[in-house]
């Protein structure tokens, strides 16, 4: 009898044991749900449905992704162009900024692009990456002889870019891209003051029209002074 109590002795602090384990993971499991809701939520976007990052280019590009339908990659086309343009001006900006500073980088494959639903995560090939990056880092430096080859670097690997998707580009990257976020002009760009605003002729008047001062009234008057003198001396009575 005493073996069997001590069986069941130790089976009993087992389950008591076990019991333990289950109620402090339990309690874990509900502390860390009221603890997250005091973190602030990213939402996908659901519109592209588990299409994100790299997958979501392949499928816009083209490449055939399992379980993804082909005319739904085609509805989703015209929604895409927007994370697409804003992934392209974030990485200019980027090049840009660390351009001003004098800093090199690398931009990252991922961006996570707001959206009107949420966010979503786009991917680009860092080739094109590359390009665009080095593109606002070079726009940054202000030389004018640099300007042209910068925008048709830029306006052909974004049209590159737009190809591969199948998207029409209305309108250059490099009309709303390269100008400075400051607002100043680069004044290597304005022509020189006198081609801006050049000196009118000097026209001589004609000498019809210019007046001659009389001077004969000057004579008159030196003469009138001189008498007068005199005429006060003759004037002037002899005192004793």
């Amino acid at each position: 009898m005493n073996s069997f109590f001590q069986l069941f002795f130790a089976w009993g602090l087992l389950l008591v044991f076990i019991l333990v384990l289950y109620i402090i993971d339990k309690v874990n499991v509900i502390y860390q749900s009221y603890d997250k809701s005091d973190i602030p939520q990213t939402y996908n976007d659901g519109l592209f449905g588990e299409l994100s990052g790299k997958a979501l280019w392949d499928a816009m590009s083209g490449i055939p992704v399992p379980g993804v339908d082909a005319k739904f990659v085609g509805n989703l086309k015209p929604h895409y162009e927007p994370v697409l343009r804003q992934h392209i001006e974030q990485v200019f900006m980027e090049g840009y900024v660390h351009g001003k500073a004098g800093t090199a980088g690398v931009p990252t494959n991922n961006r996570m692009i707001p959206t009107p639903r949420g966010s979503l995560e786009s991917w680009l090939p860092m080739h094109h990456l590359a390009s665009i990056y080095q593109a606002g880092a070079d726009f940054a430096a202000a030389k004018p002889d640099d300007v042209l080859r910068i925008q048709q670097s830029l306006d052909q690997v974004t049209g590159m870019i737009y190809a591969r998707i199948g998207i029409g580009l209305t309108e250059a990257y490099s009309a709303t891209l390269l100008i400075h976020p400051e607002g100043k002009e680069d004044q290597t760009h304005l022509p020189p003051a006198e081609e801006v605003a050049p000196a009118l002729p000097f026209v001589e008047a004609p000498e019809a029209q210019l007046l001659q001062p009389d001077l004969s009234g000057l004579d008159n008057a030196a003469q009138a002074q001189q008498v007068a003198p005199a005429a006060e001396q003759q004037a002037r009575p002899v005192t004793a």
